[in-house]
């Protein structure tokens, strides 16, 4: 099954757009920028989502009211035993809000364990729902996925102000619809997802524990590294000055070559948490495949048992 698990991820990360992640720095050098300015360039560095969206979300024949993930590409498997909602999210501190985002939920039988998992920047729910059901199966957990405003089939612009509210609604709908506790749940943010994990682990005291794939230290140190000093209002995905905000247990994990946002932006995260578990160094391994690294699934299930304890995801 791992093997497995492994092939369905390098569908969902496409190397080609690896790259465009963080470019045009120059454009957020003026220091008289407002905030919606900021965001604004900020969607276009940070925020590529495929296009068109890798799929529709369609109602079954004789039940339209229960929705499912129909793919747009033979390459994206279809699929099944998953719930798909549409949900609207709620005007935010800083702005955002006010889109409809579409999530998914792959339960694991009846265990209360739950991850809610925030993807990266240039893949959308279609390519990535075969994975998290995979790693659903793999981990013995829930998983809830779901595409940021503007990507997929999710109304909206992308924005760092619209991730924000779109982990928010995500958070609500599983403590409110789901009936899960903060201490059930795990955060996990991959590359631009950390952003938005960060925001909701220092805001949301109870949550069981944060998983950080990939993550940047703020976009501005990702975007210019050559800038010593900028206002903290300019700074997009601040995860550094979040990061000690977080009291849940910490996981990070990241490759010696990455290539987009360099190793030294781990490195500094987990001196900077303040609640570090041993983290995962990828000897080898760069942006878009870590989770090839034999360590990937191993790692997740020992911090997972020692979240939840070795006998979690039995029923």
């Amino acid at each position: 099954m791992q093997q497995k698990l492994l092939r369905c991820s390098k569908s969902a990360l496409p190397r080609s757009t690896a790259r465009r992640s963080f470019r045009c720095h120059k454009a957020l050098r003026p220091m008289g920028l407002l905030r919606g300015v900021i965001d604004s360039v900020s969607a276009r560095l940070a925020f590529f989502p495929p296009s068109p969206p890798s799929y529709e979300v369609k109602g079954h024949d004789d039940r339209p009211d229960e929705l499912y993930i129909s793919p747009m590409f033979p390459d994206i498997r279809k699929v099944v035993n998953c719930e798909v909602l549409h949900i609207k999210t709620k005007p935010h501190r800083g702005g955002g809000g006010n889109t409809t985002i579409v999530v998914a939920w792959v339960p694991y039988h009846s265990v209360v364990p739950t991850m809610l998992f925030s993807h990266g920047n240039a893949v959308d729910l279609g390519q990535m729902l075969p994975f998290y059901r995979e790693l659903s199966k793999e981990l013995r957990i829930n998983v809830l996925g779901y595409d940021y405003s503007g990507y997929g089939c999710s109304t909206g612009t992308p924005s760092v102000s619209n991730t924000i509210a779109d982990i928010n609604a995500c958070y609500q709908f599983l403590l409110q619809v789901k009936g899960k506790r903060p201490e059930d749940i795990v955060v996990y943010g991959q590359s631009v997802g950390s952003g938005p994990t960060c925001d909701l682990g220092a805001s949301e005291k109870g949550l069981k524990g944060i998983v950080l794939h990939s993550p940047l230290m703020s976009g501005m140190r990702v975007l210019s590294p050559s800038m010593n000093r900028w206002p903290g209002w300019m700074d997009i995905f601040p995860n550094i000055t979040l990061l000690p905000k977080v009291e849940a247990k910490t996981l990070i994990m990241h490759g010696d070559k990455d290539e987009v946002v360099p190793f030294e932006h781990g490195k500094a995260l987990y001196k900077a948490a303040k609640n570090p578990y041993p983290p995962l160094w990828a000897s080898g391994f760069g942006h878009q495949n870590l989770e090839f690294c034999t360590l990937y699934l191993p790692k997740l299930q020992e911090f997972l048992r020692d979240l939840f304890g070795k006998d979690y995801g039995k029923m």
